[in-house]
């Protein structure tokens, strides 16, 4: 039986599976709450399933795949 494998996502395709920004991802990596890896370039990857778990954790399941966008409970500053 043939495995499948786990999409690798960028952070923007990461940011937006888990309906947050890409400074969150970021700040979540950093924190130890999302896996994640350096390219030799530098740049980040995630897993599609610990972006899921990560989603999850947060609570934001019903926001996967949806652009991040600021609620609108939001304080607006000027």
């Amino acid at each position: 039986m043939a495995q499948t494998e786990d999409p690798i996502l960028t952070t923007g395709e990461a940011a937006a599976l888990c309906g947050v920004s890409r400074s969150t991802l970021r700040r979540a990596v950093a924190q130890g709450h999302l896996q994640a890896w350096h390219t030799p370039g530098k740049h980040l990857r995630f897993t599609r399933s610990a972006c899921l778990e990560f989603a999850r954790s947060l609570g934001r399941i019903d926001l996967v795949g949806q652009a991040y966008a600021p609620s609108a409970q939001e304080p607006v500053t000027r």
